[in-house]
């Protein structure tokens, strides 16, 4: 079963530096009923399972950020990891 849902996918060219990124729109889906597991535990399975799909078809040398912010309040800030190297990234830094 699905973790997440991808509300929208972008993906635009940035000539001056010949590359191209993508930005995806996603919602976590909500545990299902009677799931006994914490906020952070499910936050961290849905969050592994999205980024090993954002992930599949980047090579090593790829540089990727990413950011994660809430849509229902805007003010609220964002967080989320500087542009490094792919090979750099791991589920511990995630």
């Amino acid at each position: 079963m699905p973790r997440f849902k991808i509300n929208s996918e972008t993906t635009r060219q940035y000539n001056r530096f010949r590359a191209a990124g993508t930005e995806l729109i996603v919602r976590h889906i909500p545990p299902a009923a009677g799931d006994s597991s914490d906020a952070i535990t499910h936050f961290q399975a849905r969050g592994n399972d999205l980024f090993d799909y954002t992930l599949r078809d980047v090579n090593d040398s790829d540089m990727v950020g990413i950011t994660i912010r809430k849509e229902v309040n805007l003010q609220d800030k964002a967080m989320g990891i500087s542009f490094r190297r792919r090979d750099q990234l791991s589920d511990e830094v995630i």
